[in-house]
């Protein structure tokens, strides 16, 4: 989820994987969040807009506190203000988990040092036994076809990325 700045004001979006189509230019993310789920997200973003709406109603549509451009408190726009603290309201209401970028950061590289410390510990005991078959396997194919094959060092490289991208994935369904 994203609150955007923009010559238009301010506006809450879900973003999903790839979505800087919502970006127009000029527009400016001023605060992030992630969720485990896109549906979560899209509830979130809804509640938010509505507590907004809501507000604007409240306090007048042309009120320039709730375009956000012209009324601010010290450098911060008041309407990206209503914005974040909608967003934080809704997702309590909704018990939906928002992570900052740190936070999701953080996260992923406490998995990859753990995959790393793991793969570590079974080649230090001589169990990597079934990845060494698959590389051997997967360097009799490339071979047959002519293609070059990959120092072991980059391979297993790969490897660990994708095993943390399926336990990424793992992870954000559970």
């Amino acid at each position: 989820m994203a609150v955007i700045r923009g010559a238009a004001g301010i506006r809450i979006v879900a973003v999903e994987q790839g979505g800087d189509d919502l970006l127009a230019a000029g527009d400016v993310v001023e605060a992030r969040w992630w969720c485990r789920r896109a549906a979560d997200a899209g509830r979130v973003v809804t509640a938010a807009m509505a507590r907004v709406r809501r507000r604007e109603s409240r306090d007048g549509a042309s009120s320039p506190s709730t375009t956000g451009l012209s009324h601010s408190q010290g450098n911060i726009p008041v309407a990206l203000l209503l914005g974040c603290k909608a967003v934080a309201a809704a997702a309590k209401r909704l018990n939906v988990a928002l992570h900052s970028d740190e936070e999701v950061s953080f996260e992923a590289t406490r998995i990859i040092a753990r995959v790393n410390d793991e793969i570590e510990t079974l080649q230090r005991a001589g169990e990597l036994r079934s990845i060494n078959r698959s590389y051997r396997t997967y360097r009799t194919e490339a071979s047959a076809r002519g293609e070059k094959i990959l120092r072991y060092a980059e391979w297993i490289g790969k490897y660990k990325e994708k095993l943390v991208r399926q336990l990424a994935a793992a992870l954000r369904y559970s």
